[in-house]
């Protein structure tokens, strides 16, 4: 991962969104779509762990608790490679604007604090480019916890970082788990670019803060429907 979509000569761009548990990233970007698509702007979505090769394997396995640190990310490789090959690059090939809830980067920091060693996560996605513009959304700890658990009781086995025996307590796993993530995310800011966004804030100022990074960023006008209409610029 060396070059963007632009830089290899893509007629589309790919904007991807990363962050903790309960950040707030997937509300985001289900926003940004549908400006998007009110705009009249070609926009398709993409997210993590929704390739049907894989998805249903996937899903049993986590239920039995049968993934090891290598399992689980040769898994969610496997979901990537599939989704970039059928979905991701056909559609920026033909000019879309493509979203996606996680790229690479999320298997770069899970992977790596579950004990995989860096270069060996980073080898398995080599072949893909890298996102046009990526978003990070940095929230505290508590405010991801507090997102997760309004409307259900509990942490996940995985997503809670149970697997890895930090504690017995999930929600103290969480917060260390969740904390070791961040401290990747962070890390890699600097070196791929990350536009980190303050996900403290309220839904709708991170909302007028993403749109004006894409309008900034991004010559959307080219992927409208109607390619001769003039693209507004955020106030």
């Amino acid at each position: 991962m060396t070059k963007s979509f632009a830089q290899l000569g893509f007629p589309g761009r790919l904007i991807a969104v990363e962050g903790l548990d309960g950040s707030g990233k997937s509300t985001q970007i289900y926003l940004l779509k549908r400006w998007l698509e009110q705009e009249g702007i070609k926009v398709f979505f993409s997210e993590w762990n929704s390739s049907e090769l894989v998805k249903s394997a996937t899903s049993k396995a986590k239920k039995r608790e049968l993934l090891s640190p290598t399992t689980f990310s040769l898994i969610h490789a496997t979901d990537f490679a599939d989704r970039y090959e059928r979905q991701l690059v056909p559609l920026l090939r033909a000019g879309y604007v493509v979203l996606c809830d996680r790229y690479a980067f999320t298997a770069f920091a899970r992977d790596t604090v579950r004990g995989c060693p860096s270069n060996w996560v980073r080898g398995i996605y080599e072949f893909a480019a890298l996102p046009d513009l990526t978003f990070f959304f940095r929230a505290d700890l508590e405010i991801s916890l507090n997102r997760i658990l309004d409307g259900r009781p509990q942490l996940k086995y995985f997503e809670a970082g149970m697997d890895l025996r930090l504690s017995s307590d999930p929600y103290e796993s969480f917060r260390i788990f969740q904390g070791r993530i961040l401290e990747q995310y962070l890390a890699m800011a600097p070196e791929f670019g990350f536009q980190v966004i303050d996900a403290n804030q309220p839904i709708e100022v991170q909302q007028n803060v993403v749109r004006d990074v894409v309008v900034n960023r991004i010559s959307l006008m080219d992927f409208h429907k109607d390619s001769t209409l003039k693209f507004p610029r955020v106030s």
